[in-house]
Parts: structure tokens; sequence; C-alpha cells
């Protein structure tokens, strides 16, 4: 499967729309039920414990979801001061809370596109209904799975960034700290040099839609 990470169509916008929507929703949703139940409500006092997606937009990111498999949300604020137990485990947690509900999101919806193809469903709806329907679960499949590759990059401030850096010994800590800086710089070149993207992001984006295709497969038995 060959991806253009960069493209504009229209007939597909509504249906991104709608699968980013929730892909995002329920991903800043998963990183401040972790915190809250570990014992921060940094997150639930901002308004942030919800899967209502006003208070996760981010403009930019929201119109990125426009030209390709993924964008972004504001990120979830946490104190992990206020967190029971371990603390740089504790964060380990929060962060990986988001990409693994993407993972599950990918799954579910993966079974529901293929048992709707395989039900004859769509064959007997209207033509325009058909279309939103399966381009509408097709995207939630894609999305998922691209927010959940995006953001595990090691790169900050993504979560893969944290998940690296917490399970790494502290005294490589200074080392994560120099180069954070560097973080949203190198997810532009990432952005908007062509073919870095796709390279980058597309190739472990196709083993993950394998993956989640296989998984959707042993379940629905087929």
């Amino acid at each position: 499967m060959d991806f253009n990470f960069f493209h504009f169509d229209w007939k597909t916008v509504p249906f991104r729309m709608i699968a980013f929507v929730i892909a995002f929703s329920l991903h800043e949703w998963a990183h401040a039920y972790v915190a809250w139940k570990l014992g921060d409500d940094t997150a639930k006092r901002e308004g942030r414990l919800t899967i209502n997606p006003i208070p996760h937009i981010d403009p930019f990111g929201l119109i990125l979801i426009l030209f390709g498999p993924f964008g972004w949300a504001k990120p979830v604020p946490f104190n992990p001061l206020q967190f029971r137990g371990n603390k740089r485990l504790g964060i380990v947690y929060v962060a990986a809370a988001g990409p693994l509900i993407n993972l599950i999101l990918a799954i579910l919806f993966a079974v529901l596109f293929l048992a709707v193809r395989q039900s004859g469903v769509l064959e007997t709806m209207g033509e325009k209904a058909a279309f939103a329907l399966d381009y509408t679960l097709f995207f939630c499949v894609l999305i998922n799975c691209g927010l959940m590759v995006f953001n595990m990059l090691p790169v900050h401030p993504l979560d893969g960034s944290k998940i690296l850096r917490f399970l790494s010994p502290r005294r490589w800590d200074r080392y994560f700290y120099q180069f954070e800086m560097y973080g949203p710089w190198l997810l532009l070149l990432l952005i908007f040099i062509p073919g870095l993207g796709s390279t980058i992001l597309g190739v472990p984006l196709q083993w993950v839609l394998i993956g989640v295709q296989y998984i959707a497969l042993l379940i629905l038995g087929m």
C-alpha cells in the first residue's frame, strides 16, 4: 500500500474529520484518565477529562488531517508529582495511554469495516450512504493507526519521547533535555520535506495496518 501523505481530496474531508475527531478525543481522554487514576486531577480541573473534542482541538493539527493520515490535538496537562508510586513509570503510563487507545480503536473499526463489507449491507444502501459509511470506517482505521505511529515517534513533545525518556536511566535525562528544543523543528521537517514523512511514517504505518487487519480477521474468524 503506497501512501501519499499530503494530498487534498474534498470528497474525503468529512470522513477524515469524523475519524480524526473520534481518534484525538479518545486519545487525549485516555491521557487524562490515566493521570487521574494515578492521583493527578490537573487535566480534570482544566476540563480535559472528557471525550468532548472542543477542549482538545489544536487548529494546526486539525488542518493537517485534511492532507494526510495524522495530526494532533492540544497536549493534556498533568503533574507527575501528584502520581502515586513510581512517578517516572507514571509518566510512561500516561504517555502510552493515548497511542494504546488509538490501536484499540483501529482494531474495533477494522472489525466493523470488514464486517460491513462482508455482510453485503453496502449493496442495500443508497450510493451516497454506502460511500459515506465505507469511507468513514476506512478513515477511522487509517487515522487511528496514523495517530498511533506518529505519536510513538521518539521526538519531543510526542508520546514516544516521554516513553523512551522515562524508561531510560536517569543519567540520560540531560541528553533528552538538550534534544527537546529541536523536537518541534524535526517534526516540521518530517511534515514538509517531500518523501521524508512517507518514509519514516509510511513504512511503520503499513506494518501497523497489516497487523490491525490480521487481528480483525482473527476476531471475525475469517
